[in-house]
């Protein structure tokens, strides 16, 4: 091997090394600010969670005051002549309903006349919660109660909740989430609250469920 070529080899070899080390420090320098980015990717993702309306749910729902009825399973009614099984319920908490087409579920928020249990269990099935009581408006503590409700439970960051007058209860008020049920007399805004904070919108249980629940 000449000299020349001996020199060539050399050359190579030292371009070679430049390359690869040229090469290291690029990746090195590449995962040096991957790994602040995700850094600061996590940093501003844990500021900005708590403050989203976002709940990571599992299966398991927590002992509490309500109490837990047994599934009858779902399916939409063609219209409200239909008979099916009676519900195992009041308020029923599932079993068929009807759909959009027979204005349910119905509009989210307070209601000042009743529905069916056809028309609320859609609201269920679709991941919200339903707030029923049963007073008269003759009686001033009912006017307070609804007042209660109507000022601790509507607005934008509740609007999947159905406040709505229901005769028949067992108690003057029932909570009911898809198979789950809470009755109690008195107004109780923590029971209630942790009542909505567990069931609502828990795509675990809900089987029609959709994120939003708004209607159009």
């Amino acid at each position: 091997m000449n000299k020349n070529q001996k020199k060539y080899d050399k050359n190579i070899k030292k371009r070679i090394s430049r390359e690869k080390k040229k090469k290291s420090k690029l990746i090195r320098r590449y995962i040096a600010f991957s790994s602040i980015g995700l850094i600061g990717f996590l940093f501003i993702l844990g500021l900005v969670l708590p403050g989203l309306p976002i709940q990571f749910w599992n299966n398991d729902i927590p002992d509490g005051n309500w109490k837990k009825v047994s599934n009858m399973g779902w399916g939409i009614l063609p219209n409200i002549d239909v008979v099916h099984d009676p519900y195992n319920s009041t308020p029923a908490t599932s079993g068929p309903f009807l759909d959009e087409k027979w204005g349910c579920p119905i509009r989210w928020g307070y209601h000042e006349d009743q529905s069916t249990d056809e028309c609320l269990v859609s609201n269920l099935a679709r991941g919200g919660v339903n707030i029923q009581y049963d007073c008269s408006l003759d009686d001033p503590s009912c006017v307070q109660l609804i007042d209660n409700l109507k000022n601790s439970f509507t607005g934008a960051n509740l609007s999947e909740v159905v406040i709505i007058p229901y005769s028949g209860l067992n108690n003057r008020i029932a909570l009911t989430a898809w198979n789950y049920i809470d009755e109690f007399d008195e107004f109780d805004k923590v029971r209630i609250s942790t009542f909505i904070d567990t069931f609502l919108n828990n795509p675990t249980l809900a089987p029609f469920y959709e994120k939003k629940g708004f209607l159009n």
